[in-house]
């Protein structure tokens, strides 16, 4: 089963690994971009493999498919969800060139600004196995990261309602908050360290309130605290604490659901 994921939705996919039970081989392949999530599987006790990005694309990597059930990880960078066009792009090229390295993919992306679009039909019609993404209880799509944080497509219009012109912050945001802020499309060609500059942007975009929605699956008490303060800092932004209730882990589980299940298939 292969994982291709955002570092953004990375602690779905620790999440999505440590709920898991069965027995399992974890490969990650070793890109730039999987550095964070490396340390994340050590600081969990997950064992897994290192494998070289190189021969894993040429298909020299070590990994056994005859026995067992084996988890491969590849991570991209964070600013593919900053041009929409972009992402679905890469992504869907990406498909088109690893699918036969895997069985099943689980897509740990959001839509990220492409409406409509599902690459698990795609998907079906252009490569030859099941490509799985991020679905509610009523199988629409997730929108985004906040709307896989919040339970899927009406929850997230409900939350986005109830806190409306307010920017979402979770864990990995906060913890990722200085690269992810250079990577938003309003803040781009601007030097994120101006700290005026940026507080200026987010002013004229409407900006006023962030809204800490705490997962609780990634960094937790003050160190999220502390990604939330260096956030405001630079922002100048207010936070409040989402309501309890607003968090709903069933997209995550889900999608790994899915794709393994599609193994047995």
């Amino acid at each position: 089963m292969g994982i291709i994921g955002c570092p953004i939705l990375e602690d779905e996919i620790i999440y999505s690994i440590c709920k898991d039970k069965d027995e399992k081989k974890v490969y990650l392949v070793d890109t730039p971009p999987a550095h964070t999530l490396k340390n994340k599987l050590v600081r969990k006790g997950i064992p897994f493999t290192i494998i070289d990005e190189w021969e894993f694309k040429n298909g020299y990597a070590e990994i056994d498919r005859e026995n067992g059930f084996n988890v491969i990880i590849i991570m991209n960078k964070l600013g593919l969800h900053s041009q929409p066009n972009d992402l679905r792009c890469t992504i869907e090229d990406q498909l088109r060139f690893l699918h036969s390295r895997f069985d099943s993919i689980a897509l740990y992306y959001g839509m990220c600004g492409n409406a409509g679009w599902d690459v698990s039909k795609w998907a079906s019609g252009t490569i030859g196995i099941p490509v799985f993404v991020f679905r509610d209880k009523n199988e629409e799509v997730c929108d985004d990261c906040i709307g896989v944080a919040v339970g899927g497509h009406q929850r997230y219009c409900d939350f986005v309602r109830k806190y409306t012109g307010m920017f979402f912050v979770t864990p990995a945001i906060a913890e990722n908050w200085d690269d992810f802020i250079g990577e938003l499309d309003f803040t781009k060609g601007f030097e994120i360290m101006n700290i005026h500059t940026i507080k200026e942007v987010f002013q004229l975009y409407g900006y006023k309130n962030a809204v800490k929605i705490d997962t609780g699956i990634g960094i937790g008490g003050e160190e999220f605290e502390e990604g939330c303060r260096g956030f405001a800092k630079i922002t100048g932004l207010e936070f409040i604490t989402a309501a309890p209730g607003s968090v709903d882990l069933y997209p995550a589980e889900r999608l790994y659901r899915d794709a393994k299940k599609a193994l047995m298939s």
